[in-house]
C-alpha cells in the first residue's frame, strides 16, 4: 500500500468512499442533525474549491489502483477525514495516511500541531496514534467529542530562515523533497521511510478508528427517523433469499474515466448484478440487458445520450462535472423473481447539479418479463391516499408532495407523465413485503423541492392486499 495526494479527478470516488464508509460506521453512533452536517461538508460543490484553493489537502491510500482510504486536512492542521474502506481495515493503511499528515504539516504546512475533534469512543484509538487531550469532553450543538492534538517534533520542522529569496528556493526544495517522499511510498512500507520521526513509539491498530473530523458547525435536517435506523439508502432494506437456488448472481462493474476530456470532468462507477445459471439462455441474457440497462441509465441520459439541458450546463460551468456512481443490492431473490434495487449518485453537467436517485429493477426469472408500478397495483383514488400517507409518514413531512393533486399523482405512479422526469415512479419488494414511491429529480431552482433524493412507502401483505392488481407478479412473492 502507498499514500499520495488524490487528484482533481480522483475528488468525487474520494468523497463517495468516505460517504460509503461513514454512513456504515460512523453514522450510528451519531445525532442526526450532526449526520446531515457531515452529508452536506462533503458534497462536492462544498469541499472541491476549498481542495483547489489549497485550504484542503486530501491523501488516498491505494493498493495497485484501488483507492482503499481517505484522509482529509486543512492548512492549519485540523485532520477533517480519515476514513478506510471495510475490506482495507486494519492494515495498515490509516497508520500510513496518518505518518504522511505527519509530515506534510511538518514539512510542508510547518505548523507546530495537528488537532481533531475525537468522539469519546475512539479517544483510546488516537492516544496510541500519539495524540492527546487538549480540553475535556466538549459539547457543541449536537457534537460531543474531545479536542485532542499532537504536537509536531521540533526536528521534524524545516529550520526558519530570514525572509529573502532564499526562503522561496527552500520552499520548492521542500515541496520537491515532499513529493519525492511519496513516490518512495509506492515502493515502500511507511514503516521503513520514517526511521522513527514521531514523538510517539506505536501507531497501534488504526484499523479500529475510521474518522471522526471536524465538522465545525455544519448541520442541517434530521437524517435518521424516529427509530434511530438510517435513512441515507439501501443498506437499509431488509432483503429476502431463497435457499438451493440453481443459478448465481455475478457482479459485473463499468470504471470509466475518459482521459481524451480536457475541459470537462468526466468520471463513471457503475455496480450491477448478473445472473448465470438458468436454464433459458435466452431468458437470461434478455434479463441480464434489462439489469445492466437499468444500472446504466443515468450514463446513457447524461452522456451517451445527453439532453440539450445538459450539454448547455457543461457549457456554461468553469468546472464542468459529469459523474455517475451507482451501487446495488437485491433485496428479493427466488427461483422465479429478482427484485434490485439501484442507487445512483449523479453529477449532471455542474458541481451544484447533483443528484440522488433511485431505481429497481423486477424481474420474472422465468420469461424475462419486467414488472412496473402500474403493473402491481390498481392505482384507484382509495389506494393513492394511502400510499400518501405512507409517503407522509416516511419523509416527516406532510407538505411531501403537496404540488401534487390526486389526477397528477395518479399519471405520476403510472408513468404516464412524470412531470419531464421529476416523479420517477419506483417499487421493490424485500422480506417485509414491497415499498412503492418516487425517485425525484427536480430543478435546482424549484422550491417544491424538499431535498429528497428518494422516498418509499411500504406495505406488508395484510396492507397491499386490498389494492393489488389482477398479476402473475403476485404469486411470485412469497
Amino acid at each position: 500500500m502507498f499514500v499520495r495526494t488524490i487528484n482533481e479527478n480522483e475528488i468525487l470516488p474520494a468523497l463517495h468512499l468516505v460517504w460509503e464508509v461513514y454512513v456504515s460506521d460512523v453514522a450510528p453512533l451519531l445525532k442526526p442533525e450532526a449526520v446531515a452536517g457531515f452529508q452536506n461538508f462533503i458534497r462536492y460543490e462544498n469541499i472541491a474549491p476549498r481542495i483547489r484553493s489549497g485550504e484542503v489537502t486530501l491523501f488516498g491510500v491505494f493498493e495497485g489502483q484501488e483507492l482503499c482510504g481517505v484522509s482529509g486536512i486543512d492548512r492549519r492542521g485540523n485532520i477533517l477525514l480519515l476514513y478506510i474502506k471495510k475490506n482495507w481495515q486494519r492494515k495498515g493503511g490509516g497508520r500510513q495516511l496518518m505518518q504522511v499528515m505527519y509530515q506534510f504539516c511538518a514539512q510542508v504546512l510547518v505548523v507546530t500541531r495537528m488537532m481533531m475533534r475525537v468522539f469519546p469512543c475512539a479517544a483510546t484509538a488516537m492516544n496510541h496514534l500519539g495524540m492527546r487531550d487538549a480540553a475535556p469532553v466538549q459539547t457543541v450543538g449536537p457534537e460531543v467529542f474531545i479536542p485532542m492534538e499532537l504536537m509536531i517534533a521540533p526536528g521534524s520542522m524545516p529550520p526558519r530562515r530570514e525572509k529573502n529569496t532564499a526562503v522561496i528556493v527552500g520552499a520548492a526544495v521542500l515541496v520537491i523533497a515532499f513529493l519525492a517522499l511519496l513516490v518512495k511510498m509506492v515502493y515502500n512500507e511507511a514503516r521503513d521511510v520514517f526511521q522513527n520521526p514521531y514523538p510517539f513509539d506505536d501507531f497501534g491498530n488504526y484499523g479500529d478508528y475510521d474518522g471522526y473530523g471536524d465538522y465545525g458547525d455544519w448541520f442541517g435536517d434530521d437524517y435518521f427517523d424516529g427509530g434511530g435506523e438510517s435513512l441515507s439508502g439501501i443498506d437499509a432494506i431488509p432483503e429476502y433469499e431463497e435457499k438451493g437456488l440453481p443459478f448465481e448472481i455475478e457482479e459485473e462493474n463499468y470504471l470509466d474515466t475518459p482521459d481524451d476530456k480536457k475541459t470537462t470532468y468526466v468520471d463513471f462507477e457503475i455496480s450491477y448484478p448478473q445472473i448465470d445459471g438458468l436454464k433459458d439462455e435466452t431468458v437470461q441474457e434478455k434479463i441480464n440487458e434489462e439489469l445492466r440497462t437499468c444500472a446504466m441509465e443515468t450514463v446513457d441520459r447524461i452522456y451517451e445520450n445527453p439532453a440539450p439541458e445538459i450539454k448547455e450546463r457543461v457549457l456554461g460551468e468553469e468546472y464542468p462535472v459529469i459523474a455517475d456512481y451507482v451501487k446495488y443490492k437485491v433485496t428479493y431473490l427466488t427461483e422465479e423473481y429478482l427484485c434490485v434495487v439501484f442507487e445512483d449518485y449523479s453529477y449532471e453537467g455542474s458541481e451544484e447539479a447533483y443528484y440522488v436517485g433511485l431505481r429497481a429493477a423486477n424481474v420474472n426469472l422465468k420469461d424475462g418479463t419486467v414488472y412496473e408500478v402500474k403493473d402491481i397495483v390498481d392505482l384507484k383514488e382509495e389506494f393513492v391516499q394511502r400510499w400518501l400517507q405512507g409517503m407522509e409518514s416516511e419523509s416527516d413531512s406532510e407538505d411531501i408532495l403537496s404540488e401534487l393533486d390526486m389526477k397528477e399523482m395518479q399519471k405520476a405512479l403510472s408513468g404516464e407523465d412524470t412531470k419531464g422526469g421529476t416523479y420517477l415512479p419506483v417499487f421493490f419488494a424485500d422480506k417485509d413485503g414491497v415499498e412503492i414511491g418516487f425517485s425525484f429529480h427536480y430543478d435546482k431552482d424549484n422550491e417544491d423541492d424538499l431535498g429528497y433524493g428518494w422516498v418509499t412507502a411500504p406495505f406488508d401483505e395484510e396492507e397491499i392486499g386490498e389494492f393489488q392488481a389482477d398479476n402473475p407478479f403476485w404469486d411470485l412473492i412469497k
